[in-house]
This record gives C-alpha cells, sequence and structure tokens, in this order.
C-alpha cells in the first residue's frame, strides 16, 4: 500500500491512488471551464508518481508532519514532484514537455525551461535529474491515454501557450490543495464556502435595491438611470470585450454590476471580478456592493488586497479561505493582485486563475494600467476575452486610446462600446468647466485658495502638498491629506471631508492625487496641478460632482513654481499642455483620445520596458529544445507594478494603532506574527530607503526581524503624517504611491 498523506489523530493515513484521482477529477473540473478537461486530468493524475517510491513512502513513515509540502524545510524530504514531470516529457511529445512545466512546479512554482547559468532549478534540470525509482505505480495510473487535440487558441503563439499553461496549473495546483486540506484538516474544509448564491439570485437582489431610488429628480439622475438602461441592454450581446465610457458621477459602479449580473446569468459564467487601481477606493466600492446586495448576507463581496481591514466584519474565516482560490462570485480586487497573479509562478498566487474563466471582468479606471507593462496587461486581457469564456469591461471616464490600429499593433481589438452615445452622454452629464491659470506660485495659489468656502486643491508631490498646507493658516477649516499618513489615518480624515463638505461646513483641502480615482466628495471649486489629462478629468470629477450648483463648477488647472518631477508625472503634464491648446473643452472625448493617442505614440518603446514578452517563445515551437524557452519564473520576477526602494514602516494611529503596537511587541511565536502582518497594512507608510536607514534605530524599531514600528509621537504629525520632525530632511518627489 502506497499513501499520499499521514495523520496524526488515528484516523488512517490516505491511499496514495485515492489522492491522484481525487486531485485529476477536481483539476478536469477546474479545466473543463476552457475546454481543457482532459490536460487537467492528466496533470492531477501524474503529479504525485514520485510518491510511489520506497524512499517517499519511507519518509512518511519517519514524519507526521505535512509531508505534502515539498518546500518546507524538513530533514530527509524526499522530490516526488519530478517523477511525474519526467514521465510525462518521456510518454507525450510535445505536450508531455509542456505538462512537465506544471508537475514539476507543483510545490515550487513554475520554473524557467532553462538557464544560462549552471545549476538551478530550471525544468531542463529537472528532466536530467536522477530520481528514486517509483516503478511500483500502477500501469492504469501511468498509461498514456488517448489524448485530445489541444485547444486551438493553446498553441498559436508562445505567449497564448504560457497563458493556458498558467491556468492548466492553476487547476492543478488549486485541486491538490483542496484535496490535501479535505483530508488533512476536515474543520477547515469544511469552513470554505459550500454554497455561494446564485447569479440569478444575486441580479434580483440588485433590482430590488436599485428599484429604491425611485423617479429621478434631477438631470444626473435622469442620466444615470440611462446609463443603467444601456448596460442592460448590452448584456445580451456575446461574451467579449466591452468599453463602458461614462463620465465621473455617472454611476458607473452600480450600473456596471447590472451589466455584469445579467450578462452572466444569459451566458452561462461564473462571477464577477471587479478590478480596481487604488486600494485608497476599494473599500468605497465594495460598500457600494454590500449595500446593493445586503439581502443576501456580508460574505457575498469578496475583497482581497493589502488595504483590507483583517478586523473588519466582513472578514471572517469563510472569506480567508475564499480569497485564497477566489472561490466567490463577486471579488473586488487591485491591478496589482489581478495582472501581477496572471503573470506569477508561485502556487499561492496562480491559485485562483481558473477561476477568471466564464467571468465578467471590470477593469475600472482602465486608464492607469501602467505604460511600462501595458503590452503583457493587454495580452492577458485579450487571452481571457478572447479563448476563455469571459467578457472583458474597461470601464473608465476617459477611454484610453488602446484599440489596434496601424500605428499602435498590440492594441486590443475594438470593443463593444456600451453608451450608445458616449459624447452626447458627456454633454449631458457636464457640470464643471475647466480654466488653465498658466504659472501659479504658491504665494498666490494659498490666498486663492483662503477666497473659498469650501475648495479641493490636488497637487503631484508629497513635498507640495505638505508645503501648501503649512502656508495655510492653521484652521480646523484647512486638511491635509497624503500617503504620508497611513491608510487608518486617511480613511478618517476622507470621512470628517465629506461630512463638513455635506454639511456646509468650511473645509479646504490639500491632497495629493490619491483622492482623484474614486474617492466620492463634491467640492465646489477644485484647483489641479498640470498632470496628463486623465488625471485632471479625475480632479474634475470631484467639483460639482452631483450637479446641485446653481451654474457650473469651477475646475482650475495651473502649473507650480517647481519644476515637474522627472518621469511619468512630467511626460503626461507635457502631453496635456500639447493637447489642451487645441480642445476648446480639455475635458471632451476628442480631447481624451487626443491626449492618450500621443501618450502613446511617445513611450511606444516603453510598453514592454521590462520585456515580458521575451519570456516566451513569437511561436509555438516544434522541437524538444525549443520547448524549454518558457521562462516562468523570469517572467515572475520581472512584473512587479510596484517597484521601489521603500520601506515599511508601522505607525501606531489611534487605539487600534496602539493596541496593534502592543501585539506585535510581544509576538515571539512565527504562527502569531501572520495575522499581525495583514492588520498592520492599514498602518504603514512606505518611505525611501535612505529615510529609512537614517531612522532606524533611533525613531523606528524592529520586532523580531520583520516588524519596522514608529517608536515615537513627535515624528507622526496629527495632519502631516510621518515627517520625522520636518519633510525638508529628504525629498520625496518621486514617492508617488497613491
Amino acid at each position: 500500500m502506497h499513501f499520499a498523506h499521514t495523520t496524526t489523530d488515528g484516523r488512517p493515513w490516505e491511499l496514495l491512488e485515492d489522492h491522484l484521482q481525487e486531485v485529476a477529477e477536481l483539476a478536469g473540473e477546474f479545466a473543463a471551464a476552457f475546454g481543457a478537461e482532459k490536460w487537467g486530468r492528466l496533470a492531477g493524475l501524474w503529479h504525485d508518481l514520485g510518491k510511489y517510491s520506497r524512499e517517499f513512502q519511507n519518509y512518511l513513515k519517519a514524519v507526521t508532519s505535512e509531508a505534502h509540502l515539498e518546500e518546507k524545510d524538513m530533514p530527509g524530504r524526499v522530490d516526488h514532484s519530478t517523477a511525474g514531470a519526467q514521465h510525462a516529457d518521456r510518454s507525450v511529445k510535445i505536450v508531455g514537455r509542456l505538462l512537465a512545466y506544471l508537475i514539476a512546479g507543483h510545490h515550487a512554482g513554475l520554473p524557467d525551461g532553462m538557464s544560462s547559468e549552471a545549476g538551478g532549478s530550471t525544468l531542463e534540470a529537472r528532466l536530467k535529474k536522477p530520481i528514486p525509482v517509483w516503478a511500483d505505480a500502477p500501469s492504469d495510473f501511468t498509461a498514456v491515454p488517448p489524448m485530445p487535440k489541444p485547444p486551438g487558441f493553446a498553441f498559436v503563439s508562445g505567449h497564448a501557450t504560457s497563458f493556458f499553461l498558467r491556468m492548466l496549473f492553476s487547476c492543478l495546483v488549486d485541486a491538490d490543495f483542496l484535496c490535501t486540506e479535505r483530508f488533512m484538516d476536515k474543520g477547515k474544509s469544511s469552513r470554505r464556502p459550500h454554497r455561494l448564491p446564485t447569479i440569478s439570485a444575486m441580479e434580483e437582489c440588485l433590482q430590488r435595491h436599485l428599484a429604491k431610488f425611485g423617479e429621478a429628480e434631477t438631470e444626473v439622475q435622469k442620466q444615470r438611470f440611462g446609463i443603467l438602461n444601456a448596460c442592460l441592454d448590452a448584456a445580451e450581446r456575446p461574451p467579449g470585450l466591452f468599453s463602458l465610457t461614462v463620465p465621473t458621477g455617472g454611476g458607473k459602479t452600480l450600473s456596471s454590476l447590472a451589466f455584469a449580473l445579467k450578462h452572466a446569468r444569459l451566458h452561462g459564467m461564473e462571477r464577477v471580478v471587479y478590478v480596481i487601481p487604488f486600494t485608497s477606493i476599494i473599500d468605497q466600492n465594495a460598500e457600494v456592493f454590500r449595500d446593493a446586495l445586503a439581502e443576501l448576507g456580508d460574505d457575498v463581496v469578496l475583497e482581497h488586497h493589502s488595504n483590507l481591514d483583517p478586523d473588519s466584519k466582513h472578514v471572517t474565516q469563510t472569506t480567508r479561505l475564499a480569497s485564497e482560490n477566489w472561490d466567490a462570485r463577486l471579488i473586488v480586487t487591485t491591478n496589482v493582485q489581478f495582472f501581477e497573479s496572471l503573470h506569477a509562478k508561485e502556487t499561492s498566487r496562480c491559485r485562483k486563475l481558473h477561476r477568471l474563466a466564464k467571468s465578467v471582468i471590470i477593469l475600472d479606471e482602465a486608464q492607469t494600467l501602467p505604460i511600462t507593462y501595458m503590452q503583457p496587461c493587454l495580452k492577458a486581457l485579450e487571452q481571457l476575452s478572447t479563448n476563455y469564456g469571459s467578457s472583458v469591461v474597461l470601464c473608465t471616464a476617459t477611454q484610453p486610446a488602446i484599440v489596434k490600429r496601424d500605428d499602435f499593433k498590440i492594441g486590443l481589438s475594438a470593443p463593444h462600446e456600451i453608451i450608445p452615445d458616449p459624447p452626447k452622454l458627456y454633454a449631458a452629464l457636464k457640470r464643471v468647466e475647466v480654466t488653465n491659470l498658466d504659472t501659479v506660485p504658491d504665494v498666490e495659489l494659498v490666498p486663492l485658495l483662503q477666497t473659498h468656502s469650501q475648495a479641493l486643491c490636488i497637487v503631484s508631490t508629497r513635498r507640495h502638498a505638505a508645503e501648501l498646507f503649512r502656508a495655510l493658516p492653521k484652521l480646523a477649516d484647512n486638511v491635509h491629506l497624503s500617503a504620508l499618513m497611513c491608510p487608518e489615518h486617511r480613511s478618517e480624515v476622507i470621512a470628517m471631508i465629506r461630512q463638513r463638505v455635506k454639511d456646509g461646513l468650511p473645509c479646504r483641502v490639500i491632497s495629493t492625487q490619491l483622492i482623484e480615482a474614486g474617492v466620492d466628495l463634491d467640492f465646489p471649486v477644485v484647483y489641479r496641478s498640470i498632470a496628463g489629462l486623465d488625471s485632471i478629468a479625475q480632479a474634475a470629477g470631484r467639483c460639482n460632482r452631483e450637479g446641485k450648483l446653481a451654474g457650473m463648477g469651477q475646475t482650475f488647472v495651473f502649473k507650480p513654481e517647481r519644476a515637474i518631477p522627472a518621469g511619468y508625472l512630467r511626460q503626461s503634464a507635457q502631453v496635456a499642455e500639447q493637447v489642451m491648446p487645441g480642445h476648446a473643452d480639455v475635458l471632451s472625448l476628442a480631447a481624451v483620445e487626443h491626449y492618450f493617442r500621443m501618450h502613446y505614440w511617445q513611450r511606444e518603446k516603453e510598453m514592454d520596458a521590462k520585456k515580458i514578452m521575451e519570456c516566451w517563445p513569437t511561436q509555438q515551437p516544434e522541437t524538444a529544445e525549443n520547448l524549454l524557452l518558457y521562462m516562468f519564473k523570469t517572467c515572475s520576477e520581472k512584473f512587479r507594478f510596484i517597484e521601489s526602494n521603500y520601506q515599511s514602516v508601522i505607525i501606531p494611529w489611534g487605539k487600534r494603532g496602539e493596541k496593534l503596537r502592543d501585539d506585535i511587541k510581544a509576538a515571539f511565536d512565527p504562527r502569531a506574527q501572520w495575522p499581525l502582518a495583514r492588520r498592520a497594512q492599514r498602518f504603514i507608510v512606505s518611505i525611501p530607503e535612505p529615510l529609512f536607514n537614517a531612522n532606524l534605530g533611533k525613531s523606528i524599531t524592529t520586532y523580531h526581524d520583520r516588524f519596522h514600528v514608529l517608536n515615537n509621537d513627535v515624528d507622526y504629525h496629527p495632519q502631516m503624517g510621518l515627517t520625522f520632525g520636518t519633510i525638508d530632511s529628504y525629498d520625496p518627489e518621486s514617492l508617488i504611491l497613491s
């Protein structure tokens, strides 16, 4: 008898045959969503063939811990994943070598095929590696079944094949995790979601919620109903690529959800995934969804992002487990989580990917995709919308010019626009006039701001925001907001701002761009330092948002006296300066399209700056040697949306922050530290490494070699955030992490 896993509670050990069969069944079930059921089954059946070796069976008898976790540093551990990879490579021509990537990496992560350096855990090295004999495997498990024809879309190019393999890898590793957990920890397995609400039930619930709004009374409300109806009409179209071009304040959050649920129901799709660019607004969107679907319980919306408050009532044992593999109907996540997972090698990050097949994927604020990763991001969206039964919706107030054309060959095929006449909608929802003030020094800007009872001023750097705020009179009416403040602190300030504006109280806010996208604020006047037109449009979206002013809201664009920081900020601002003089309305769809065309044209060579696409052969190769050209590990290491030499400092802000600090100090057991790391996300400020190093051991104390905590009240100002006494001690101009 051969075993897959042991027990310590007296239960019989798990038979290896049972484990292989269960994983094969579940992996095949997952892969069926994109027409690859038999490929998933075969990967599952062969993934643990190495456990048939005498060495591994002896190893199981010698240890009673979770021996299946090969990456754990346990003495005497036996490599059991290479056997299945070698068997696949030798048994099935071409496709077998591709399956070998998945099987070899089902614990340690997807490997590179080969390396220019000696050694390393490449697939090439694994296929040549001497391993224990596993001849006891039953022949009906090792036999090669009649192989189905591979899905045609999976082998049209090296990138298509890499995407297909990663999706299959997701099916395999998620099935392996779930089946192993089901045997090893029945209690944990039972806490996973087992009865998800149906798409139909969610749609009906949303319809009841929308009915509460009653008849439209204002022009803005009438237009929002029109947007909703357009979304419901478009939902009947076949799955594919869509765009939803709605000006800020048009109610696209609930309208896009209405589209997604009806579209999913009509076309047999499984879930809705919202992808949002900034953690600063994700809580707000998730709360809108929870409110709309409240009848179905708190667990109906799954948030998965680094800024999630682990103490929130919405974070339960069930949602924590569901976040591992996105086993939910409605997922709200970030660009970072979504796109980095689509290019990851790690089993933990890849588990959820198979859930994207047959899903409706809404990209909120699609214009925020970083230029340097534009090509691999667009390729991934193309794969999902073309080959995996998904619909992708580019949802934004300012559609970027990413449609394929002669001078933009990496673009997407033209999406179906949900709004029948976007220019007409823009004109109907126009609530703001934009005026260019040219250069305005701070000594002139500060008096201008003081002439308004309520005003929002958005600048592009933390330094500028801090300097402007310090130049204002020290009044409760004046508020500072930037990422020098930890998320917990910022949330409190935004709530206070929203209440003061609502109550008609004086409120002048100086903020960095973190307030632009999605933060639901409504000022009569907005000032914006020169930036890209998309940023200017977002800033204007905080002005007269509800259309309640007698006339137009006023947004003033100005050039700051200090030079704009080099890099993206300067480039986008320069393009905006070139475009604005040619358009009477600088926020018109024509102006914004002009801006994006120029913006992309000037930076075309940067759209795969990290050379992600070079990790795959340009075409599907057919020789055994060329099948080693897939570089999954390299791709994962290169694809990082947030690349910076910054360090995170935990701020003991408020009673919850103080409690966190005290718990960190007392957490000597490593098992207690992981939940503390999750809690700490709400209290983190990121700073440049030189500044961090200068204060380490002084203002910053490190606990347990991982938690860097601010140890005094002097260096964190209740209005300015983390200043280390003075913001003039360093230059944070490159630190624009909204």
